[in-house]
C-alpha cells in the first residue's frame, strides 16, 4: 500500500471559494467595451466605455468613469470585429453582469471586477470567442520573445 501525504495543500470543491477566485481561467487582454449602467435618481440609463485588463468566460476586470456599487447589475457589451476570430461571431457580444468588486484610482477611475450572467457565461459562441483571443495573445507573446 503506497502512502501519500495529507498535509499537502489542496482545494476543496465543497468549501466556499474565495472572493478573487474565478471558476475560470483568467488571462490579460487589452480590450474595449461598452458599459450599460442606473446611476443617480431618478435613475438614468448610461453608457460609456471601459478598458479590460483581464478576461475570462465568467467575468473581466476593467477600468472605467462610471460610478459603479458593489452588487450593481450592468450591461457589457464586448465587440468581436477587431480580430480574427470572429469570421462566425456576432459583432458584439451583449449580456448582463453583476459589480463583485471595486477598487478607486486616480482621475475618477474605478477598477471593477464582475461576473458575467448566464447569457454570456454559458454561450458557447462566446466561449470560442474568449478561446480565440486567448490563442490570439499566446501567439502575440510567442512572436514578440
Amino acid at each position: 500500500m503506497s502512502r501519500y501525504n495529507t498535509n499537502v495543500a489542496w482545494s476543496d470543491p465543497f468549501e466556499p471559494k474565495k472572493s478573487n477566485q474565478r471558476d475560470s481561467e483568467r488571462f490579460k487582454f487589452r480590450i474595449k467595451i461598452s458599459i450599460t449602467a442606473q446611476n443617480g435618481n431618478p435613475p438614468q440609463r448610461l453608457v460609456g466605455p471601459g478598458i479590460v485588463r483581464n478576461i475570462s468566460v465568467c467575468g473581466a476586470w476593467f477600468v472605467t468613469k462610471h460610478h459603479l456599487e458593489i452588487g450593481q447589475k450592468v450591461v457589457i457589451g464586448i465587440p468581436t470585429q477587431r480580430f480574427a476570430v470572429t469570421d462566425y461571431l456576432p459583432a458584439m457580444f451583449i449580456g448582463p453582469a453583476v459589480v463583485s468588486r471595486l477598487l478607486p484610482d486616480t482621475d475618477g477611475r474605478v477598477w471593477a471586477g464582475i461576473r458575467f450572467g448566464d447569457l454570456l457565461a454559458q454561450n458557447m459562441e462566446f466561449a470560442s470567442f474568449i478561446q480565440g483571443l486567448y490563442s490570439l495573445r499566446q501567439a502575440l507573446t510567442r512572436k514578440e520573445e
